[in-house]
């Protein structure tokens, strides 16, 4: 940038500061919810339940339905698995992720996929077609601090 140019060089100034900023403040966020995690960590034994990574039904009348668990236990702390309609209200797909927190202390992501169906004798079904493991400082780089405690993050 040639010194003709002050108001590029103050604009390259200030998105180095913003930079900076927000890095610190992922840093600092991290740390915040690894302490949350630390403290919280003794009580997961009692709180955690039972966490859903699969499901289906074959559709016929008195068909069971079936369903999957993690085998670990854990606390959703952000939910937005959903479904999108796709014909009529009749057919669609499931669809979305959540951000697990297990009964060990670490943070997963589970993401699922499959399709719903409301006639009878067509199937039903969902399952996990992706896991990850985060770090605290990934959690919240990926969905931020407030919206983690909060449980309402959108995913970036």
């Amino acid at each position: 940038m040639s010194s003709s140019d002050p108001f590029g060089e103050l604009v390259a100034k200030l998105a180095g500061k913003v930079s900076e900023l927000k890095g610190s403040t992922i840093e600092q966020e991290a740390a915040a919810l690894e302490k949350i995690l630390e403290r919280i960590k003794p009580l997961l034994g009692v709180t955690a339940h039972h966490i859903q990574v699969g499901y289906h039904t074959s559709g016929q009348q008195f068909s069971k339905e079936h369903t999957q668990y993690h085998d670990k236990k854990g606390l959703i702390l952000i939910d937005q698995f959903d479904r999108e309609c796709t014909d009529r209200d009749t057919r669609g797909d499931y669809l979305g992720w959540q951000l697990i927190l297990l009964e060990d202390g670490s943070l997963k992501t589970l993401e699922r996929s499959g399709d719903w169906s409301r006639w009878q004798g067509e199937s039903s079904g969902w399952g996990i077609q992706e896991e990850e493991d985060l770090s605290p400082q990934d959690a919240v780089k990926r969905y931020g601090l407030k919206a983690i405690v909060e449980g309402t993050g959108q995913r970036d």
